[in-house]
């Protein structure tokens, strides 16, 4: 079914009986179904992250603890879901340290057996800050969610393939938010509303069924000699 803004706005408004109705412009009525999409979005996120996940790869420069999003090209982040680094062609996985742990590297830097930088990690404000003071120039993947960007041109489309299977969602939320408007009842359009995000909950976090989730071996690193936490 076809997702570009245009169809999705018509299909709001026939729905709400509000076609050349001009109580409703047509940037009001778009707002109410980005409004919807974006509330899919995190729907979709809350039940099964791994949906939309994405990577951005850089490297460390000596010295610069502190890294922007902007200045890393990210223009939509929404939530990180892990940090890997790579030396010398062995990749490990970068811990995240909490607000407490903030200054448990300032004096001297943990190493592991390789010889290399035991670094963690910390998403701050609007980007990622590492502890202790990167010496080297190894190479970061971050992993994470890109944020829902609005649709503002008529032929904007609902760009993933899983999104555009429930985009139903948003064009009952603009429904609801239309009627509403108007003070009419939206009892039914409420009850159909939650219907929905029912159905879509039950099948994002199915989505794999394949295999259920164990315990997480974290390794500290992946080369022979690290610790394994077990959380």
């Amino acid at each position: 079914m076809a997702t570009e803004l245009s169809k999705l706005r018509s299909r709001a408004r026939t729905r709400a009986d509000a076609v050349g109705n001009n109580f409703f412009s047509d940037s009001e009525v778009d707002r109410y179904i980005n409004v919807g999409l974006g509330e899919l979005h995190d729907i979709l996120v809350q039940k099964f992250e791994d949906y939309y996940v994405t990577s951005k790869e850089f490297s460390l420069v000596s010295g610069q603890t502190t890294y922007t999003f902007d200045e890393l090209g990210i223009r939509n982040f929404y939530k990180c879901l892990g940090v890997d680094a790579t030396d010398s062609g062995e990749t490990i996985r970068v811990r995240r340290f909490s607000f407490a742990e903030r200054d448990r590297y300032v004096a001297t830097a943990i190493t592991g057996r390789g010889g290399y930088t035991d670094y963690q990690y910390q998403i701050r404000g609007d980007g990622l800050e590492f502890i202790p003071e990167p010496n080297t120039t190894s190479t970061i993947k971050l992993w994470y969610v890109p944020a829902f960007s609005d649709l503002e041109e008529d032929d904007d489309e609902v760009n993933s393939f899983i999104m555009s299977n429930w985009e139903e969602y948003a064009i009952i939320t603009a429904v609801y938010k239309m009627k509403e408007k108007e003070e009419l009842s939206t009892t039914v359009i409420e009850r159909e509303l939650e219907a929905i995000r029912e159905r879509i909950e039950s099948a994002a976090s199915n989505r794999d069924a394949g295999e259920s989730e164990g315990i997480s071996d974290e390794l500290t690193g992946t080369r022979s000699g690290w610790l394994r936490a077990f959380r």
